[in-house]
């Protein structure tokens, strides 16, 4: 669900900002695949839409964190193309943080 959206225009750098601020909703009593497969689906939309009406050109920036315990460290992944942001690399970076 997203939760706020802000456009920000950096005129020296001919460029437009975009910040999603979103909330992963648990999954319905209905949904049998489980909390991880939920998970994932949640993940893989939320880059789908995000990605969606960017040019291959475009640099996209990811960074998550805990608005409940706002002592817990950010964690992100650094700007990057198009074409290298997906829903795996996403994962990739919450699978270091939950195995250390």
């Amino acid at each position: 669900m997203i939760v706020d959206e802000i456009i920000s225009e950096y005129r020296p750098f001919n460029a437009v900002g975009i910040q999603f601020t979103v909330r992963l909703l648990p999954p319905s009593y209905e949904d049998e695949t489980g909390p991880i497969s939920h998970l994932l689906d949640s993940v893989t939309d939320l880059c789908e839409q995000a990605l969606r009406n960017c040019n291959d050109s475009d640099m996209g920036r990811v960074s998550i964190h805990n608005e409940v315990d706002v002592k817990a460290k950010t964690i992100g992944i650094s700007s990057r193309r198009k074409d290298q942001l997906s829903a795996d690399v996403i994962l990739s970076v919450w699978d270091k943080v939950l195995t250390l």
